[in-house]
Parts: C-alpha cells; sequence; structure tokens
C-alpha cells in the first residue's frame, strides 16, 4: 500500500515575550511535530521578538519568511490569529481556545466563533463557555491542558520557602497578600512580576504552599496544576477554568477570590499536620496524573488522523 502524502500544518505567532499562552501553542506544535501524517510550520508575525525565550528561534526547519494560509492543508490557530486568515477560506482550521472570556460580548475574540472550525477547548468550563453563545460553527472537543515541569520537586528540608506568592497576573492583590501575610508572622515570597519558566518551576519546587493568583475568569489555570507537580500545598482561588481539576479541601484550597478569604486558605494550609498534608498531596499527584503531556498529545493527534 502507498504512504500517504504528508500534510501541512501551518500556525501563527505574534511573539511579544513567553506567556503561559505561547507555551500552549508551543505544545501543540510538538505534538504536531510527532504526526506521522503532518508536518508543522510557523510563521513569526513581523515584530516578533526572537530572544532565547522563543521556542521558535533557532529551530529546525526555521519558520517560515511568508505568511500563505491557503497555501496550507491544515491551519492551527489561537486568541487572534484569525485576523490573517481569510474569509472565505477553504482549508481546514484547527482552533485552540484557552479562556473563557472568548464567549463575553465585548470581547473580539468572539466573533471568530462564528467561522467554520475544529476547536480545542482546554477544559470543560472553556467549552460550556462557547456553547453557550450559540454562535460556534464546527466540532467541539475538550482536551484538558497537559503539564510538563522538567524540574524536581525538593524534599524536606530543601522546601525552604513557607508560602510563595505566584502574583504575575494581579501584582496588587499579591503584595497586599505578602503584606496580610507578613504582619502575621508567615514569611513568604512574593512574585509580582514574570520571571523565566525555569526560575519559576524551582521556586515552586522549594515552596511549602504556593498561592496561585490567576485572573479573576481563566480557561485554565496551569500555575496551580504545575505547583501540585512540584509537591507544593496549592492555594488558588476560583477563577472558572480549575474548577475541574481543583477540588477544595481535597487536592488544593480553593476560596472564593479575595484577599481576607486567601489569607484563611493559606493559614489553614500552613497548619494542617503531616497526615493531612500527606493525603492532599496523595490527591494531587493523581490529579497531575490526568493532565500529563502524553494524555493531551494522543488526543490531539487523534484529532488531526481524522482530518
Amino acid at each position: 500500500m502507498a504512504s500517504q502524502p504528508i500534510r501541512s500544518i501551518l500556525f501563527r505567532r505574534d511573539f511579544r515575550g513567553l506567556t503561559g499562552g505561547h507555551l500552549k501553542v508551543w505544545d501543540y506544535f510538538c505534538h504536531a511535530r510527532t504526526s506521522a501524517g503532518f508536518l508543522p510550520q510557523v510563521f513569526l508575525e513581523p515584530g516578533s521578538e526572537r530572544r532565547e525565550d522563543n521556542p521558535w528561534v533557532g529551530m529546525e526547519p526555521p519558520p517560515l519568511a511568508y505568511w500563505r494560509p491557503r497555501d496550507a492543508d491544515v491551519l492551527f490557530v489561537a486568541g487572534v490569529d484569525w485576523l490573517a486568515v481569510p474569509e472565505p477560506i477553504d482549508v481546514p482550521v484547527i482552533n485552540l481556545i484557552q479562556g473563557v472570556r472568548h464567549a463575553d460580548p465585548a470581547d473580539p475574540r468572539r466573533a471568530f466563533l462564528a467561522r467554520p472550525a475544529t476547536r480545542i477547548c482546554v477544559s470543560a468550563e472553556v467549552a460550556d463557555a462557547i456553547a453557550s453563545t450559540g454562535l460556534v460553527r464546527g466540532p467541539v472537543h475538550v482536551i484538558p491542558n497537559g503539564i510538563e515541569v522538567g524540574v524536581r520537586p525538593r524534599p524536606g528540608a530543601g522546601r525552604d520557602i513557607p508560602v510563595l506568592i505566584a502574583g504575575a497576573k494581579n501584582p496588587s492583590l499579591a503584595v497586599e497578600l505578602a503584606s496580610r501575610l507578613g504582619s502575621v508572622g508567615i514569611r513568604s515570597e512574593c512574585l509580582r512580576d514574570r520571571v523565566p519558566r525555569g526560575m519559576f518551576l524551582e521556586l515552586l519546587a522549594r515552596a511549602e504552599v504556593a498561592v496561585t493568583l490567576p485572573l479573576h475568569r481563566e480557561g485554565f489555570s496551569s500555575s496551580a496544576l504545575e505547583a501540585m507537580m512540584l509537591g507544593a500545598i496549592v492555594v488558588c482561588p476560583d477563577c472558572v477554568g480549575n474548577r475541574g481539576f481543583c477540588r477544595d479541601a481535597v487536592n488544593a484550597f480553593v476560596p472564593p477570590y479575595g484577599l481576607d478569604s486567601i489569607v484563611a486558605a493559606v493559614r489553614t494550609a500552613l497548619a494542617m499536620g503531616p497526615v493531612d498534608s500527606g493525603r492532599m498531596l496523595h490527591a494531587a499527584s493523581a490529579t497531575c496524573a490526568a493532565h500529563s503531556i502524553e494524555r493531551e498529545r494522543a488526543a490531539f493527534l487523534a484529532i488531526l488522523d481524522a482530518m
């Protein structure tokens, strides 16, 4: 039997700094690289920063010099990549959707839901949000985010940060939280700004309790899952997109999104004895197993193979 020709799957990125959104698109790019039937290619928007934290810089083959979406066999778009896709277009489109805000009437990405595509949502909460609009054209798949950290948790004495506050998405609240904790004698390390991913993961691996402050409404809170993978007790206030994997007082603490409730959750986390904390860490480990990068890859490749 003759082998099937290799088909191209074209990505597009406007890279102005490494974000969780870029990292997840990079994961899907890497998944496509493992496909026997597809060759992934990427076009970097003019003005994209070609620095060392841009994962598409230095790869072989290099990014494409021209954006020619009609020449691709499949397009992969996320966020506002749709703005560069001609309408109409007869090329099949895969649309990765990472936020519940895509469904908001004031969000410019809402209008893109009416364009035909195979959609991949990073959580059931995202899928429910876009379905509620009544605009979606094409199949919708839920592939919960897979996480890969590449860092080992530190044992016992190596966890020398009592509380790590991951507050780059809400720096004002992070500072308030650090101050309030300090006023009751709880030492914390507060991250107000983004730091290199490797540094962030190493800090999580040293934390006894990790407070992750997502946006008030997110499609998935990756930092909470990363903290679970690295052995920290997680405090992550409710943000919609963490409801599918953060179970309050089971594998994490999920307080309402407010200073007082987050402080109370941190104090409860620090007061837990070894039996209760061990039970929570065990439950968190089981959660992480369900969010492996391998599961994400297999689910995506099944969608590609069916196109």
